[in-house]
């Protein structure tokens, strides 16, 4: 009786068990033929960066990522262009999505899954997310670059003086070429991969530096000026006395380097001047003596001065200084040389009837000394000029500049 029921269970655990493996072979079958579908279509949970992608077959996963692509090519990338930061959009820049390639790395993911790994992807709740790929239209893109360089472009200024109050020196700007070949390819090399979250590239360009000269910059203060009065209606006479101040406005004098009257002014019947004759230059000698005053109270080194045969109504007796110039080129001149450790920019100009000359340079220039000049007359039509130099104030000391004779007052 006991053998009759030990064959009866093992009966049933045979059949039991025979149940439980054709199950299984039927559930395996059963998942095959189901997961079959997944050979053109989009397992489940996978995404593409936010858009569920699920059982989307391949084909029309396309259709589905080309609705988003206006949302996606909005996307804005920082561009770095001559030290400063634009933004364009994806779209902007020639950029599409790459649908071939976006679509191949899951069709490449989901061949290499295991049959369990596919069953969990079907049954599970994990996301698998793939970014976008995309591509650039060239074209396009050098399109938009040719508008960025219309707009990023700058011709270099170089260094220049603003006289329009004062002497002030500015040392200009570098300029700048936008290099539209070099930087289309490194636009085109940022999306041969997947893109990060934040865009930013640095572009390529060309730096122009500006002409200048850094010394010009120390040039920020008035050191000696002088003054003389014209009479306006003189009118030949004021042609000839603006031309020589405009000849020698601009000069800028390296230090040691001597300033000659006759080289930038002369010689005197060149292009602006009227009336010039031989010998005399018409108004130009007292253009030659404001400037030769100017130097005087710079504490300049007087290299060359002749005066007048007969003394000049716009100055004191002995502080005038002659020029003229000859047909054989030969120059009476008028020269100081810049004892400063700094350079000398001349300002010259007429306002309202009196011709100014101004010296420009450094505020440490003259040392913290001052300068002053009389003149006192000695006999019948000479006169002697002196030099006095101060400092807090006080005179530390005189000394004579010039004896000068006229042959009449």
């Amino acid at each position: 009786m006991k053998k009759k029921i030990s064959k009866v269970k093992l009966v049933v655990l045979v059949i039991i068990l025979l149940i439980l493996i054709i199950s299984y072979i039927s559930l395996v079958i059963y998942n095959y033929h189901s997961l079959q579908r997944y050979d053109n279509e989009i397992l489940p949970n996978i995404y593409l960066e936010e858009f569920d992608m699920s059982h989307y077959t391949f084909e029309k996963s396309k259709i589905k990522i080309d609705f988003y692509s206006d949302y996606l090519l909005s996307r804005k990338i920082k561009l770095i262009i001559n030290s400063k930061e634009y933004e364009y959009s994806l779209k902007d820049l020639g950029v599409v999505v790459d649908q071939d390639r976006t679509i191949k790395q899951i069709k490449d993911y989901q061949k290499k899954l295991s049959f369990s790994r596919k069953l969990m992807m079907v049954h599970g709740s994990n996301h698998e997310v793939f970014p976008f790929y995309y591509q650039v239209q060239e074209n396009v893109l050098k399109e938009t670059l040719g508008v960025i360089k219309t707009q990023v472009d700058v011709a270099a200024v170089d260094g220049f003086f603003d006289t329009s109050a004062g002497v002030f020196y500015n040392p200009g700007v570098p300029g700048y070429s936008f290099d539209i070949d070099k930087s289309a390819i490194e636009i085109s090399k940022v999306f041969e991969e997947a893109l990060p979250q934040t865009i930013v590239i640095s572009l390529n360009g060309e730096v122009t530096n500006a002409n200048g000269n850094e010394e010009y910059a120390k040039i920020d203060t008035l050191t000696s000026s002088f003054v003389t009065d014209f009479m306006p209606n003189t009118y030949l006479r004021n042609i000839n006395l603006n031309t020589a101040l405009g000849y020698i406005n601009g000069t800028i004098l390296a230090p040691g380097e001597v300033f000659s009257y006759c080289d930038k002014a002369g010689p005197f019947n060149k292009a602006g001047y009227v009336f010039y004759y031989e010998f005399v230059g018409n108004g130009v000698c007292q253009i030659a003596t404001t400037t030769y005053n100017a130097a005087l109270l710079g504490g300049l080194e007087i290299v060359k001065r002749y005066p007048h045969a007969k003394k000049s109504l716009y100055v004191a007796g002995g502080l005038d200084a002659t020029v003229a110039s000859y047909s054989s080129g030969w120059c009476v001149d008028m020269q100081f040389k810049n004892t400063y450790q700094y350079p000398i920019y001349i300002k010259a100009y007429s306002d309202n009837g009196q011709a100014h000359v101004e010296f420009w340079s450094n505020h440490d220039a003259k040392g913290g000394l001052e300068y002053t000049t009389s003149s006192k007359k000695i006999g019948v039509r000479g006169y002697k000029s002196y030099l006095h130099t101060w400092k807090d104030g006080a005179e530390i000391d005189v000394h004579e500049i010039a004896t000068t004779w006229y042959t009449e007052e």
